[in-house]
């Protein structure tokens, strides 16, 4: 009943029932014609009742928690029992009426979850770095009602937005064999990318946003007013180098709070939207997207070879290590978010092909940026930070970091 929707552009994988043993049965079956109210009959009739509601998707269950606690119950019932992880992609021209068709995606249509966290990803025109923000909602807002983005783009149940923009993104496409993993640079003809990760008390997902002119950095409170350990950890910053620094502190805080390993990704994106940032003079902006709880498990790696031979050898050793020791996870409820170097892109080695190919079935959403963050998470020999004598650097160049996150 409750099919696990695809990857991409919200295309629902349906399972063929025969029904042809429930009619003949209902048929030898006479029963007197119910004459009642069949709206407070139907309201009462739990399991009938979430069978009809299961066909429905996230907007219209919320509305029907406003009918009644019966309806309330049953929607409420059918939302918690979806815990997958949902992605799509949205077309459009930049300062253009244009969309690509499906002209409107209508995720209210298909979203199948009630999202917690949102991760958008955007190409972004050229232009200096710092000020091209990504603003698709603000653009969005002016096709004349024919996208609201608040009820579309970013439903009322989501507690976190991280709205990312890049040069290039890299997004997932579904057909009916295979996912195809592809890469858009910046053009006229954009594309937006779209993770949705689903409400559950088994894991949380924080933001600290930091803009480097502001002198106070009040990271403590965000690592140690929580006791679950930290699973993840996501870097993205933009402008100066300062913020290598705040980084390494974070990292160390992390491990003398915690003897249990965590991931660590991110890069150096065109650009972030933070909470009110200021118009002029702004030299960058820091985001800590930290990840912990017990209902999330995150696992990260870097890939640093430049031939496909290469690359596949680091992804089978990484492969290799999830298959043994990472535990099972369901491809629907796992997602791989991926920062590549934007000078890897004129190598032969197509990372984004080979990861796909190591972990086949799982989304991989991520941008291409400048200065790679991330760390082997599954090798303390090399993710074990030490100031003096670091066997491996937080900060990389001309390499792809990635994150693996699945929540149970």
């Amino acid at each position: 009943m409750d099919t696990p929707p695809s990857t991409s552009r919200y295309f629902l994988r349906r399972t063929t029932r025969s029904v042809t043993n429930a009619v003949d049965t209902a048929s030898t079956i006479t029963s007197p014609l119910y004459e009642g109210n069949f709206g407070v009959y139907l309201t009462e009739q739990y399991d009938v009742l979430k069978m009809v509601l299961s066909y429905l998707n996230y907007h219209d269950l919320n509305v029907l928690r406003q009918v009644n606690r019966s309806m309330r119950k049953a929607a409420n019932i059918l939302l918690k029992k979806r815990s997958w992880i949902q992605c799509s992609s949205l077309s459009y021209v930049y300062k253009s009426d244009y969309w690509a068709p499906p002209a409107y995606h209508g995720h209210y249509v298909d979203l199948k979850i009630e999202p917690k966290v949102l991760f958008s990803f955007e190409a972004l025109a050229s232009g200096y770095s710092v000020r091209s923000r990504p603003t698709i909602c603000l653009r969005l807002r002016e096709k004349n009602g024919t996208f609201d983005p608040r009820a579309d783009l970013l439903p009322s149940s989501v507690e976190v937005f991280v709205p990312v923009g890049a040069k290039g993104i890299i997004y997932p496409e579904a057909n009916d064999s295979e996912m195809i993993i592809n890469i858009m640079h910046s053009s006229l003809h954009k594309k937006l990318a779209l993770v949705y990760l689903p409400k559950s008390n088994g894991y949380d997902i924080t933001v600290f946003s930091h803009v480097i002119a502001a002198e106070s950095f009040p990271i403590h409170e965000y690592i140690s007013s929580d006791p679950r350990p930290i699973r993840g950890l996501i870097f993205l910053k933009v402008g100066t180098m300062n913020i290598d620094a705040m980084m390494r502190f974070i990292v160390k805080m992390v491990e003398d709070n915690q003897s249990e390993p965590f991931a660590l990704a991110g890069g150096h994106v065109s650009s972030l939207e933070c909470d009110n940032p200021p118009k002029k003079n702004q030299p960058g902006i820091f985001k800590v997207i930290i990840i912990r709880g017990n209902g999330i498990r995150c696992l990260s790696d870097i890939i640093s070879q430049t031939t496909i031979e290469a690359v596949n050898e680091e992804l089978k050793v990484t492969s290799t290590y999830v298959k043994n020791n990472f535990g099972k996870y369901d491809v629907h409820k796992t997602i791989i978010l991926m920062f590549q170097c934007v000078d890897r892109y004129l190598l032969s080695t197509e990372d984004h092909v080979q990861l796909a190919k190591a972990f086949p079935d799982i989304p991989i959403v991520g941008v291409q940026t400048w200065g790679e963050i991330g760390l082997r998470s599954f090798n303390p020999t090399d993710s074990k930070f030490t100031p003096k004598k670091k066997r491996m650097p937080l900060v990389h160049s001309i390499k792809t970091t990635f994150m693996l996150m699945a929540i149970d």
